[in-house]
């Protein structure tokens, strides 16, 4: 009989400890979850100025801006501009990034991200029948201070992509 109930109560202490442990978790859990739900909203604020950014200096090096955010699928295209000087179509990809980010906004175009910016442009390409035209990939990198004060614009024009 003693031994029954040694058990019984070492069971309720462990399933005790798991309840509390289980919580914990939980709890933890949904402060993880909001850290990032409010860290994403803020990348995503900055990402737009950023694109607000590569906008205002295509405008000036004489650009005229046709789409912003052309989503396809998987990808997205941040902005697709006309280069009017050479009358080529541009697909521009917009990297912002601090100024003391490990990997620089042009290297951040990694292998897997041009393949999916591939199908992309290919798409558009084929659903306005703009595959007859001039077109080249580049890249804007925007580097930005702690502070949120953009530092430098980088255009890399003609990023190989095709």
């Amino acid at each position: 009989m003693f031994k029954w109930s040694v058990l019984f109560f070492l069971q309720r202490r462990v399933m005790g400890i798991w309840k509390q442990i289980i919580e914990t978790l939980s709890e933890q859990w949904g402060r993880i979850c909001l850290f990032f739900h409010t860290k994403s909203a803020k990348n995503i604020d900055l990402g737009k100025q950023g694109e607000d950014l590569a906008t205002n200096f295509l405008k000036r090096k004489g650009f005229k801006i046709l789409k912003r955010n052309w989503a396809y699928g998987k990808g997205e295209i941040d902005l697709i501009a006309l280069d009017k000087c050479h009358n080529i179509l541009v697909f521009v990809e917009v990297k912002l990034r601090s100024v003391n980010a490990f990997v620089p906004g042009y290297f951040a175009v990694n292998k897997k991200k041009k393949d999916i910016l591939r199908k992309t442009c290919k798409a558009y390409l084929r659903q306005f029948g703009s595959s007859n035209i001039c077109h080249r990939f580049d890249v804007i990198a925007i580097e930005a201070t702690q502070t949120g004060n953009f530092h430098r614009i980088s255009h890399y024009e003609n990023v190989k992509l095709f």
